[in-house]
């Protein structure tokens, strides 16, 4: 790479900046810009770019030690990334969460490892922002990111409102380099001559993202010329409906009725599935519940017609439809030992009643030689992440004698289904 062409990475890196609705003008010593570095190519080029454009005394650099690894890696990558802000005389806060602190926050949110660092994380670039008063925080996504996430919400079923990937500004929070990809990135550092961290566990296929890197992108590299301006384009497409939708889901209001809320049922069930469904989540995220309440469950709700009593339960939250309206509260439930609970079923076909729950311990099911088996072992054999065993939900026959278990409902994460016929 010639001298030029680093000049035209840089180039390129605040015209990103400038999409993310940064003015180059704006970013002083005073309101510095905030770089996140982990110490990885995307990152170490985010950091050696913005460096050479305004200077090391406009910046300030956060990174985060997660203590997922084993410490000499771990605090090996925040150490680098000291010694680099160190050298180039950028000020750097270091961040390290105790080793064990995402583990009881993913349990604690009932999600998975990565969710719940996720979590943490920008929590602490939240704080880091408004400490050091910062313009803008950038971190690295790339253009390689944003089709790997592409690919997996399509791959997880997401619909319009995640269809169109990582967003370039949320908040403090932008992303100058989206538009850049992962081969630039490198072909810069090497002719800075600058080296970067290499995280062990990105080449760890059993997470969703890795797997997606490395075994379906080159697949569709091989054989579907074009396949990321298409996504690119269905993700712009996505983008357009759900603002949309969106705009119209957010005129409605919920009333807040004790610690309850609602609303009325009748212009609830006259606006669109698509719309309907926007506006459900609105409440649960107010809530604190939308990442407890499995979209199977919601599914169900977008089924009524709102002109009977019903009513389901999921994650301690409930949702009814009485008296003219749909409301949404809090209800403990203490018929599973997590998760969510919903009756599918309730003795309206010659008396079947079915319940959908998540796992418990102990739970079996029964196989076509009419033996039984561990559901935990169907999930081993299945190979299930743990991060995804909270959220396969079990039918329960409690009409039957025993109350046996009839499906394991693993479709919707991207498994099996298991149906007792």
């Amino acid at each position: 790479m010639r001298a030029c062409d680093r000049t035209d990475f840089e180039k390129r890196v605040l015209d990103g900046l400038v999409r993310c609705g940064v003015a180059a003008g704006t970013v002083c010593t005073a309101r510095p810009l905030g770089v996140a570095v982990s110490g990885g190519a995307d990152s170490v080029s985010l950091l050696r770019a913005l460096t050479a454009i305004f200077g090391a005394e406009a910046l300030r650099v956060v990174t985060i030690d997660h203590n997922l690894r084993e410490e000499r890696e771990s605090a090996g990558d925040a150490q680098f990334v000291s010694d680099l802000c160190a050298r180039l005389g950028v000020p750097c806060t270091m961040v390290a969460f105790a080793r064990g602190d995402i583990l009881r926050e993913a349990t604690r949110r009932g999600r998975g490892i990565e969710e719940a660092a996720r979590f943490l994380r920008y929590r602490a670039f939240t704080h880091f922002a408004a400490q050091e008063n910062v313009t803008a925080l950038c971190l690295a996504h790339n253009q390689n990111d944003m089709m790997e996430t592409l690919l997996m919400r399509f791959l997880q079923g997401s619909g319009a409102e995640g269809g169109f990937g990582i967003a370039r500004r949320r908040g403090a929070v932008v992303r100058p380099l989206l538009d850049v990809s992962r081969a630039d990135i490198e072909a810069y550092l090497r002719a800075l001559g600058q080296d970067w961290r290499t995280d062990a566990t990105n080449g760890d296929t059993r997470y969703l993202r890795n797997h997606i890197r490395k075994k379906l992108v080159p697949l569709l590299d091989e054989s579907f010329t074009g396949w990321k301006t298409a996504l690119a384009s269905g993700a712009e497409k996505s983008f357009d409906d759900n603002e949309a939708l969106q705009a119209r889901a957010d005129t409605f209001v919920w009333a807040r009725e004790g610690d309850a809320l609602s609303l009325s049922a009748a212009a609830f069930f006259a606006e669109p599935r698509a719309v309907r469904r926007r506006i459900l989540f609105a409440a649960l995220n107010l809530r604190g519940g939308a990442e407890r309440f499995p979209y199977r469950v919601v599914r169900t709700v977008l089924g009524w017609t709102g002109s009977e009593h019903r009513s389901v339960c999921a994650g301690g939250t409930e949702i009814s439809v009485i008296s003219g309206k749909i409301v949404i509260k809090n209800r403990p439930n203490k018929a599973t030992e997590s998760g969510f609970l919903a009756i599918l079923d309730n003795g309206g076909d010659g008396g079947t009643v079915r319940l959908m729950r998540s796992i418990q311990s102990g739970d079996r099911i029964r196989m076509k030689d009419g033996a039984m088996k561990s559901v935990q072992k169907v999930l081993s054999d299945w190979h299930v992440r743990a991060e995804d065993r909270a959220q396969i939900a079990l039918v329960q026959d409690v009409s039957q004698q025993g109350q046996p278990i009839v499906a394991i409902l693993g479709a919707e994460r991207g498994y099996s289904d298991w149906i007792v016929t």
